[in-house]
């Protein structure tokens, strides 16, 4: 059965499914979608739970193990498995079936992972497990959906804003829910009745303006060294929430790819330029980052970024903060080793 997301909290109301797959790309539609059923399993007397996730190191065989031991206190288990990549292979594909046909019904299922495509959506694991259960497909809102995903988070934080401060929202926002739901949070404790307009939502962001990821952000493009730590140790400091921190820095070493790559091929910009969302007031700074990038240090980065996930998803047990700080440096070549000379017994450069 598929449901979409909006349509999820009807369901979870009543009997639970053994089986939930969520997909979808959007960092914070997928922790929200998948707190919900968390929330909603515990609360029909699901608390034990179990996490696993298919990386390199992970044996099928765990997946089944867990299927066939329950814990003396309790009855019923929540069972997760994410899917880093939605490819659980012939093997994976395999195991998740034979799960399903030993399930206990005191046993919930919780599959998740990137958006999938409609070959994988087709294969024999996802057939089988999405006709036991509830299939719940995460898209992240467009343009002309967002004013209703605002209206929604906002009711959800008991606000009332104007039409305006919507379209304000709007343009701030595209792309970033995360970043836009902190922002509603905010509002949320500072402007607790009455109608929000235009002008709160401008002096907030004026007043948070100087530490928000967006101030994360341009203190990279600017290569202003002293100012992005301070920005991070102020985003760490006030709980900002750490993927958002991986967003802002994956989709920055994107973008410099996309334009490496597109100059390159003798291509125009503009579509770059669109697709990123990066101002006609950005773009030359983005340029002269760009020429910068190496092979040697978009490797460096990448590796990093990894690294900095594993951390956030995982709990690796490295520091969110000082992988963040070394990707930060790793932009440019000539900057990185002096900068990060007083954490080199830290974190280390490969």
């Amino acid at each position: 059965m598929q449901v979409q997301a909006h349509q999820l909290d009807q369901h979870l109301q009543d009997k639970l499914q053994g089986v939930y797959l969520v997909f979808g790309d959007d960092p914070f539609l997928l922790n929200q979608t998948l707190d919900r059923i968390r929330s909603a399993a515990k609360a029909q007397g699901f608390e034990e739970r179990q996490r696993f996730t298919q990386d390199r190191d992970f044996a099928w065989e765990s997946l089944q193990t867990a299927g066939q031991t329950m814990s003396l206190f309790t009855s019923q288990q929540l069972i997760e498995l994410e899917l880093p990549d939605a490819k659980p292979g012939r093997e994976g594909g395999q195991a998740l079936q034979d799960f399903l046909a030993q399930q206990s019904p005191d046993q919930i299922l919780l599959v998740f992972g990137p958006r999938l495509r409609k070959d994988q959506q087709k294969t024999k694991w996802f057939q089988a497990l999405s006709q036991a259960g509830m299939f719940v497909p995460l898209y992240t809102p467009d343009r002309n959906q967002l004013p209703n995903f605002i209206k929604e988070r906002a009711a959800h934080y008991q606000l009332v804003i104007s039409g305006a401060a919507i379209e304000q929202l709007c343009d701030w926002y595209e792309g970033n829910l995360l970043a836009l739901d902190q922002s509603l949070m905010r509002l949320s404790l500072t402007h607790a009745d009455g109608e929000i307009g235009v002008e709160q939502i401008r002096l907030q962001n004026h007043d948070n303006s100087r530490f928000d990821i967006f101030a994360l952000r341009d203190a990279v493009l600017h290569q202003h060294h002293k100012e992005y730590v301070h920005c991070l140790q102020r985003l760490m400091e006030t709980g900002t929430e750490p993927t958002l921190i991986l967003w802002t820095l994956q989709k920055l070493h994107q973008a410099l790819l996309a334009i490496q790559q597109a100059q390159q091929r003798q291509q125009p910009l503009q579509t770059i330029w669109n697709q990123e969302q990066i101002w006609s007031s950005q773009q030359q700074l983005y340029l002269g980052l760009a020429k910068q990038q190496t092979p040697e240090l978009i490797g460096r980065r990448l590796h990093l970024l990894e690294r900095l996930e594993r951390s956030i998803k995982r709990d690796s047990g490295e520091s969110v903060f000082l992988l963040a700080l070394h990707i930060g440096f790793a932009f440019r070549a000539d900057t990185i080793e002096a900068q990060l000379a007083p954490f080199a017994k830290t974190v280390v450069t490969n």
